[in-house]
């Protein structure tokens, strides 16, 4: 059926033909599969090549249950991520033991605030995200395919503590390795002879390197160490919950709080961000929330006291929530910094809603950095950066040592 506008014309799909076009490409795929771009691109033999988990057959391909997207792959299809495909009717991810970057940093860096302060913490990530924010700071191994990746990495294998003879002064010596693959178990080495206490998933989406993760989550467990995923929080339930057995801190970014601004800026929806926060609340995990306030664009007043109200009622009071300086940065180049009076106004706008962990992130030197006891109001973590320069909570277990209030975390 054909409507003519002028001297174009237009086909009107109506819904018995669109369901017989789908019938027909169905059947097209079915005797006819694509070219095989993936065993050209990447050979089944790769080493970064693993099944993964949660996906379903569906009609004649596979849909991805990880993420909120659920990706429908025919074969030889990459889902939204860039790093998970359906090859022979099975999700494979491409990125298993994959390294594109990773660090030994302060856990302060993360930032994880109520979790083991002053330590240091493995952080490593592979390539790809589920999102597409333009704002990201880590886009080079985020928005990028994993053939685009670099073909060897910088690793932290080792790290030396020596003193110096004139000063007492203690300093590290940090061995590094290029390693083309990374498997958990030699995560878990390097951490340790690193002297971390823990393991994060970060700089890219950790979501999206699921199966990775799950089994260093697993194996760093066993060995004594924390376990750390920094995410943008688009994941489904029954992923998360089987996660969740091996974390001990969740970080969320939650990027707004408006639908608009989750579909201009991040390429996703803010309702499944929402649900798994309740997710977490609900499970009884340790979290915190960071919101990057990028000036015009997410930090309208209203917004604002939207996000802090749903954050009390729903998240509870002692949710550590941070408010995190935007830089310039990949497709929002042009906006500028966002001013410390901002972050200031959102600080106390959360603490007069009655949020009791509230800080301000990327401002060194900020009083919104360090961890107040919400009773008697007395430095308990006083930081600068990342340095730590007072930690009263350590040494007393998690209580503050002037009322004995006791503060949510691991000290």
């Amino acid at each position: 059926m054909w409507k003519f506008i002028g001297m174009e014309t237009l086909p009107i799909f109506t819904a018995a033909g669109m369901a017989a076009a789908s019938v027909c490409a169905a059947a097209l795929i079915a005797f006819y599969p694509p070219p095989e771009t993936f065993g050209k691109l990447i050979p089944v033999n790769n080493p970064w090549v693993k099944d993964g988990k949660f996906a379903a057959s569906v009609c004649n391909g596979i849909q991805c249950g990880l993420c909120p997207f659920k990706c429908f792959l025919p074969e030889g299809a990459r889902g939204r991520c860039k790093v998970r495909i359906n090859h022979g009717g099975r999700i494979k991810t491409l990125v298993y033991a994959k390294p594109a970057s990773v660090h030994l940093d302060p856990i302060e860096k993360k930032p994880v605030y109520h979790m083991l302060p002053g330590s240091l913490i493995y952080s490593l990530a592979a390539p790809g995200c589920n999102l597409k924010c333009k704002m990201c700071q880590n886009w080079e191994i985020s928005q990028i395919y994993p053939e685009q990746a670099a073909h060897t990495s910088l690793v932290p294998e080792s790290l030396t503590l020596k003193v110096e003879g004139s000063t007492g002064r203690v300093y590290g010596e940090l061995k590094h390795k290029e390693a083309v693959t990374l498997e958990p178990r030699e995560i878990v080495s390097y951490a340790l002879a690193t002297h971390a206490r823990s393991v994060a998933y970060t700089y890219s989406e950790p979501v999206v390197f699921y199966e990775y993760m799950y089994d260093t989550a697993r194996l760093a467990r066993a060995k004594g160490l924390k376990n750390v995923m920094v995410s943008a929080g688009y994941i489904n339930r029954e992923p998360l919950e089987e996660l969740l057995k091996y974390m001990d801190v969740v970080k969320i970014d939650l990027k707004g709080f408006d639908e608009s601004f989750y579909g201009d800026y991040v390429g996703g929806k803010l309702e499944p961000v929402k649900e798994t926060l309740l997710t977490l609340k609900k499970s009884g995990a340790l979290f915190e929330v960071v919101n990057l306030m990028v000036p015009g664009l997410n930090d309208g007043k209203e917004s604002l006291k939207n996000m802090i109200a749903w954050a009390k009622k729903e998240l509870g009071p002692d949710v550590p929530l941070f408010f995190s300086r935007f830089s310039p940065n990949y497709q929002l180049a042009n906006i500028g910094a966002t001013p410390a009076e901002t972050l200031t106004r959102a600080r106390d706008e959360a603490l007069k809603q009655g949020l009791r962990y509230v800080y301000v992130g990327n401002v060194s030197g900020h009083p919104g950095e360090s961890t107040y006891c919400p009773k008697c109001g007395k430095v308990l973590v006083r930081r600068y950066g990342y340095a730590i320069l007072e930690n009263q909570l350590t040494p007393s277990g998690g209580k503050c040592p002037y009322d004995g209030t006791k503060i949510p975390g691991i000290w």
